[in-house]
């Protein structure tokens, strides 16, 4: 039948050209991954070695330091520049975090932008005033994990001024005593309990008999007004003495009589020891005879 060997000739030439087609458009599984991305538009990835992993790579951002959750900008006056340099904190072990917090936030009224909340103001000028390790420290805290000022000053609490910290300094105040040679004056700076015997007991005789029969006010009065006088007179002490005039205080003329009198029992003793005693003169002896 012709018809259908012409039929098959035609079905053979068809599916001999969709196998042609589908080769064309499938690649081989032999083809590697390199030439199927260059096929692709992609460039492959450059060839590393191990020692190219421990060099720095170009094209990433530097440490841009402190960076809180919305930071914000203003112009800085040169006054408060002035002041946060002038108190700048390092972290030192002589220096007092809350001394230094203080001073800064005097620093901080010194400004107040438009704006700009008081938490945002104290984040945006709190670096500034940092300098050596503790400006190391805030650099190491992770961007965008602070939102608030009073978060940002419980960390530095916590680093700088810790609870053992804390309680060493309660303890100093609790167990304080005044020092041989702390004037009343100066220990007043930080008055609690633990003066001299012979201070308390000026005190107890300034105010009547005992300072506990003194309510709060009445007994800071007169503490201050204790103060206030041994500092004049300290300071009266150390004034220019007129020429051909010597003043002496209480202490300083019994320590002169002290002196003086030991220096004549000394000059006693001497004079007693070396003097040579004088002869004794015999006397006559007159024999007495009876008749």
């Amino acid at each position: 039948n012709r018809k259908a060997v012409r039929l098959a000739h035609q079905a053979t030439l068809l599916t001999s050209g969709t196998e042609e087609i589908l080769e064309e458009e499938v690649p081989s599984s032999n083809t590697s991954n390199d030439e199927t991305e260059n096929m692709a538009g992609v460039d492959p990835p450059p060839r590393r070695t191990l020692g190219d992993y421990g060099q720095a790579t170009g094209g990433h951002n530097p440490n841009m330091g402190f960076q809180p959750v919305n930071p914000v900008s203003f112009d800085i006056k040169n006054t408060v520049l002035s002041a946060l340099k002038e108190n700048q904190f390092s972290g030192s072990e002589s220096e007092c975090p809350n001394i230094y917090l203080a001073r800064f936030y005097e620093a901080c009224g010194y400004t107040d932008p438009a704006g700009v909340s008081d938490s945002n103001k104290k984040l945006r000028l709190f670096p500034l005033s940092l300098t050596g390790r503790a400006k190391d420290w805030i650099d190491t805290l992770p961007p965008n994990t602070i939102a608030s000022w009073d978060e940002l000053e419980l960390k530095f609490r916590e680093r700088y001024f810790p609870i053992h910290k804390f309680l060493e300094r309660r303890n100093d105040i609790t167990n304080f005593e005044q020092g041989d040679s702390e004037s009343f004056h100066a220990q007043m700076q930080h008055f609690t309990q633990g003066l001299r015997a012979q201070t308390r007991m000026l005190l107890d005789a300034s105010a009547g008999g005992s300072l506990k029969n003194k309510d709060e006010s009445e007994a800071r009065e007169l503490v201050e007004a204790m103060a206030q006088n041994e500092y004049r007179v300290q300071n009266d002490r150390g004034a220019k003495k007129k020429a051909g005039m010597l003043e002496l205080d209480t202490q300083t003329a019994i320590l002169a009589q002290s002196q003086l009198l030991n220096n004549q029992m000394a000059a006693m003793l001497k004079h007693f020891t070396t003097t040579p005693a004088p002869p004794m003169q015999a006397k006559a002896v007159q024999d007495v005879k009876c008749n």
